[in-house]
């Protein structure tokens, strides 16, 4: 899906917030992926979203324990509900070798497996349902499962449940 396929269903200061985060964040060093909402929607399945959500590396930290501190020039970039930024770190290798820094004006978007595993681990119903919509929208079964089976195992059972859910109601 592009982005304008996403201004159909997404406010133009959602989608503008998107890129200008992206380009501080590269401005600053942050290595960072889009995940949430706009993600979903670029792999198949556009829904309405008010906020931006990015995972980011540890370059956008002070500290990262005990207690994590953002580095003072993101106090800018941040705005609880509009624009979030989630931690990759480093003791999670599958979300950190999801971070990108990108070109200048281009936005790095989550691979689908990652944005799959991040949506079982929250767990939520509109995670789940996010899932389902984008096995509906056409997501690759297969490759998905055995991405799973090699990098996390543990999250298959629920993975496979909802595709099966999902592709009953089609």
């Amino acid at each position: 899906m592009s982005w304008e396929e996403l201004e159909q269903v997404v406010a133009a200061r959602v989608l503008l917030n998107a890129f200008e985060t992206s380009d501080r964040l590269r401005e600053l060093g942050v290595p960072h992926a889009l995940v949430g909402g706009l993600a979903v929607g670029h792999y198949g399945h556009p829904r309405a979203t008010k906020d931006v959500d990015f995972i980011v590396g540890v370059e956008a930290f002070v500290t990262t324990a005990p207690v994590m501190t953002f580095r003072e020039e993101l106090a800018s970039v941040i705005s609880v509900g509009v624009i979030d930024l989630l931690a990759a770190l480093p003791d999670d290798p599958l979300l950190a070798a999801a971070l990108d820094l990108p070109q200048p004006g281009a936005v790095p978007i989550v691979p689908l497996e990652v944005l799959v595993l991040m949506k079982l681990r929250a767990g939520r119903a509109q995670d789940h349902a996010d899932i389902e919509h984008l096995v509906r929208a056409g997501m690759d079964i297969i490759e998905v499962s055995e991405w799973f089976r090699r990098h996390a195992p543990e999250h298959l059972p629920v993975f496979s449940r909802l595709a099966q859910q999902a592709l009953a109601q089609t």
